[in-house]
């Protein structure tokens, strides 16, 4: 940062001030090495001497001016720490993004468009059964949000009725695919072979598949089918025997562990002949409390398990207790700023602690995945030489363009994660276009809008419309503790991606190919 002529505090805060709240506007944070500031309104980041910080974070976190001054700086230190921050905005034009008024996206611009012709995906809830009561499901009693197990099969007229409207409304979509779910979908394999018949005809070779399955009905046959009709499979597998045993139970009450590998072999066997291994992967869920301890288990598991591809994919979950109420507390406040001194992010903390063990550092990581993305976001951030003069919808697809989830009754949902929500269509209606511009577009930008104009992470925000509504609609108070998390996880992110580049900038560059998903 360049020097400039001596200013006052109070002109700078005045200055800085014309924009809206100072702790909007940017993020301090600092690596083992350096100090750094992200800006709001450009991306930019820009690395700051140690006064320099010192001063920026006090602004942006809101500190009375008279505390600034007591700041354990001289009186030359602090004027020229002032100055560069004023110079660093005439140059480079950061702690100016502008007042956010509104928020915009495809959903506001392009909305029936999308819905006509760019569908890309129907998942079908081919059944509400399951063959297993994983204590941290929905569906069992001990869970907060327990409802009881469906018996229902999705009825092949609604499946052709689903996949029909991917015909009619993909005409322009960029990709087009087929997801199976439930319940456990292979308690209805039947439709499954029924459905990938139909859409072969229908879409010839443009098409592909993927099912999310426990894998412990997995039979020869079913893996060659699978592996035959480019399937991409995600078995859920909770680790070891002793993790996975400890929620993941059959209807009688015993473990599932057996069958699940030996319907994962099965997989992995008819893929390798397929060539297509890497179109496996696990959704692994550990329930704690005692994360640090389970990641290991997890990653020993998988280096010892040698029938376990070394390039397999692998995502990671903690337990989900279904939406709850959350105070919403000011971005970079005081109580914002008590919650992230105490909240931690396991699995990052995990893969740091694991790390600092100079023979794990070559180690191919099952989080490997998980931290690419949250690196990605950073490597591709929005970035501008001036500020951006609009703000996008955080993470939120456009409803029904990415995926349509479908009930076994035919209701449209927006993907199999948003739980009870107001649905956006059926396989006999459509699309209730006028519904989803209302409740999912205007009415949340309405309300989002509020919380998003203070929030310094609104330009790198990945959230989307999942703990945002219940039954009757929109519900933000379920997303507060989803904003301060995901606050958290980008300044990490933040944190870790500049570690790397002064550490061994080449290493980015791997991003440069990688997509966002």
């Amino acid at each position: 940062m360049k020097e400039q002529k001596k200013i006052s505090l109070e002109s700078l805060v005045s200055e800085i001030e014309k924009n809206g709240r100072i702790g909007r506007l940017g993020k301090v944070f600092k690596t083992e090495k350096n100090y750094y500031f992200y800006d709001t309104g450009t991306g930019k980041v820009a690395k700051l001497n140690s006064n320099v910080y010192s001063v920026l974070k006090s602004l942006l976190e809101g500190m009375p001016l008279e505390d600034i001054k007591n700041l354990q700086l001289s009186k030359s230190e602090f004027e020229d720490a002032i100055s560069e921050i004023k110079s660093a905005m005439e140059n480079e034009h950061i702690l100016q993004a502008p007042p956010l008024k509104t928020l915009t996206g495809d959903a506001v611009t392009n909305l029936d468009d999308i819905l006509e012709n760019k569908v890309e995906n129907v998942t079908l809830e081919v059944t509400e059964k399951c063959n297993l009561r994983c204590k941290y499901c929905i569906y069992h009693p001990s869970h907060p949000e327990y409802r009881a197990f469906g018996h229902e099969n999705m009825k092949w007229d609604v499946a052709k009725k689903a996949i029909d409207f991917l015909k009619e409304h993909s005409q322009n979509a960029e990709n087009r695919h087929i997801g199976f779910y439930g319940g456990e979908p292979l308690l209805n394999f039947e439709l499954i072979e029924r459905a990938v018949e139909y859409a072969k005809k229908l879409f010839g070779a443009d098409m592909s598949f993927a099912i999310t399955t426990n894998a412990t009905l997995v039979n020869d046959k079913i893996a060659e089918y699978f592996a035959k009709n480019n399937f991409n499979i995600i078995i859920s597998l909770d680790g070891p025997q002793e993790m996975h045993d400890a929620n993941r139970l059959m209807v009688n009450g015993t473990g599932s562990f057996g069958k699940t590998v030996m319907g994962a072999k099965k997989l992995f066997e008819a893929f390798h002949k397929e060539g297509k291994s890497s179109k496996i992967g696990f959704n692994m869920v550990v329930s704690g409390p005692d994360y640090i301890e389970q990641y290991t288990k997890i990653q020993e598991f998988i280096e010892k398990s040698e029938w376990i591809p070394k390039d397999v994919m692998i995502l990671t979950a903690t337990v989900d207790h279904g939406p709850s109420e959350s105070d919403y507390f000011l971005p970079q406040g005081k109580e914002d700023r008590w919650f992230m001194e105490e909240f931690y992010e396991p699995l990052m903390k995990w893969e740091e602690v694991y790390k600092s063990n100079p023979d794990n550092t070559e180690k191919t990581l099952f989080t490997d995945g998980y931290m690419d993305k949250g690196m990605m976001i950073i490597h591709k951030r929005l970035l501008t030489e001036t500020p951006i003069q609009q703000y996008g919808m955080n993470g939120c697809c456009v409803p029904g363009q990415r995926r349509i989830y479908v009930t076994t009754k035919g209701e449209f949902l927006h993907c199999e994660k948003v739980g009870n929500i107001p649905c956006l269509g059926n396989v006999n209606e459509g699309f209730d276009k006028e519904k989803i511009k209302k409740l999912y577009v205007e009415d949340f930008i309405e309300e989002a809008k509020e919380y998003c104009k203070e929030c310094w992470a609104v330009n790198l925000c990945t959230l989307c419309y999942v703990n945002c509504y219940d039954a009757n609609g929109l519900h933000l108070s379920y997303r507060h503790n989803s904003c301060r998390n995901e606050r958290k996880y980008l300044e990490d992110n933040l944190r870790r991606y500049h570690a790397l580049m002064e550490a061994n900038p080449s290493e980015l560059e791997q991003y440069n190919e990688m997509e966002i998903h």
